[in-house]
């Protein structure tokens, strides 16, 4: 490939009054290469940085591993199991008892229903993130005074419920059970306890901020009549990708009461719609840039015709068929190069913007986080890269296999 062959394709390509309608289509693919290679690196930036996110506040909120028991009832004894836990697998680095249970929650003005959390403060904050996601107030659910004076449980709730429930720290709620725990009982009834708000926390999350409320293990085990019980142990590993393999200990390690569950198990179905999302996502849009290679066709078939007579004298003049094919076949690669960089450099600095000053916002309510999230992966954009210049310099096959194949003498002779 000499620099004659680079030359004549650089003309081909630049815009002359006798083919300026050729040089607009050349343009118009080039455009529609970037477009679609710009369209690609956003997405999976946005798929991947929605994973990461999503993935970090799982793990912030939830522990690596949970321990429950099989018959879903609260257990006691739990001192003993957290023991157990710690010798069955050596990567545990912590295990806090928890209580969890559906709670109805009432200010002054606003009455929900939320998810109430029964932890140990100290032992909490070794396994999940919550102390580091408070935003007023103090991670402490100890006992304040209230407006009154009179020494309340304090409890911890996420902004999303603060403000629909017109609270801030210092502010009393009540916390009512929806049923009475032991159905059994004759005098079993919704029970209420009163509390002062002591943290709000924000998780960035919307279903965790909204929906979420911590309390003292003690406090709780006394609303729900239940004696000295837990209704699961939470654990915090050394990799969290690894926590499958401390579920595998435990289950041969534990009684036959007690069952591990690891975070991705748990969260199995958002995990899978994640990875299908990005490969359908990566599917679509590779579309746009396939239409822009069938553009890159049309505008190289389009040249082969105006150029046929200066095709048949550069025959003549000794131009090999291989020469003639490897013109047109750079022409496409010039297409294919300069709208792969220029769309994927539109996109990346789109991402490292997005990344640095999150300008783009979304409702938390209806996409889970309240910006745009992005996350630029370095074998993601050489992927993009290499399947947008190949699928340009596939489409110039044709064309260039037609020009080759013209007969000098009928070339020259065409007007």
């Amino acid at each position: 490939m000499n620099k004659l062959e680079w030359l004549i394709a650089f003309r081909y390509l630049g815009a002359q009054r006798k083919s300026l309608f050729v040089s607009l289509i050349g343009i118009f693919s080039l455009l529609g290469v970037s477009i679609g290679v710009f369209a690609l690196v956003v997405a999976l930036a946005a798929v991947n940085g929605f994973e990461e996110e999503v993935t970090a506040q799982m793990i912030g909120k939830d522990a690596h591993v949970d321990v429950l028991s099989y018959d879903g009832e609260p257990f006691g004894a739990y001192e003993e199991l957290i023991s157990e836990v710690k010798k069955a697998d050596s990567t545990v680095v912590a295990v806090a008892p928890y209580l969890v249970y559906k709670m109805g929650i009432s200010s002054r003005k606003v009455n929900d229903g939320v998810v109430i959390y029964g932890i140990d403060p100290e032992r909490s904050k070794q396994v999940v993130d919550i102390h580091q996601k408070i935003r007023w107030g103090h991670y402490s659910v100890d006992s304040l005074p209230d407006m009154g004076g009179t020494l309340r449980p304090g409890v911890i709730l996420g902004i999303g419920l603060a403000n629909r429930l017109r609270v801030v720290v210092g502010d009393k709620i009540v916390l009512q059970t929806f049923q009475s725990p032991d159905a059994m009982l004759a005098s079993g009834g919704p029970k209420m306890m009163q509390a002062v708000v002591s943290g709000i926390f924000e998780t960035g999350m919307y279903e965790y901020d909204a929906n979420l409320v911590y309390v003292g293990i003690p406090e709780m085990q006394k609303l729900l009549g239940i004696g000295d019980k837990v209704t699961g142990l939470q654990i915090r590993v050394k990799d969290f990708w690894k926590a499958s393999e401390t579920v595998t200990k435990l289950s041969e390690s534990l009684s036959v009461s007690y069952y591990a569950l690891d975070w991705k198990t748990k969260n199995i179905t958002l995990l899978k719609w994640m990875n299908y999302e990005k490969f359908i996502v990566a599917a679509v849009i590779c579309l746009i840039i396939l239409v822009a290679a069938f553009n890159i066709i049309s505008s190289l078939i389009m040249v082969v015709i105006d150029k046929t007579k200066e095709i048949g004298i550069l025959r003549s003049m000794g131009f090999s068929k291989a020469a003639v094919m490897r013109v047109f076949m750079l022409m496409g690669s010039f297409i294919g190069v300069g709208g792969t960089l220029l769309g994927g450099s539109f996109g990346l600095l789109l991402c490292l913007l997005q990344e640095k000053y999150r300008f783009i916002t979304l409702p938390g309510d209806v996409y889970v986080l309240p910006y745009f999230p992005v996350q630029v992966h370095f074998l993601d954009v050489v992927v993009i890269f290499v399947i947008g210049i190949a699928l340009c310099v596939l489409a110039t096959l044709l064309p260039a296999w037609k020009a080759s194949r013209l007969d000098p003498v009928g070339a020259i002779r065409h007007e």
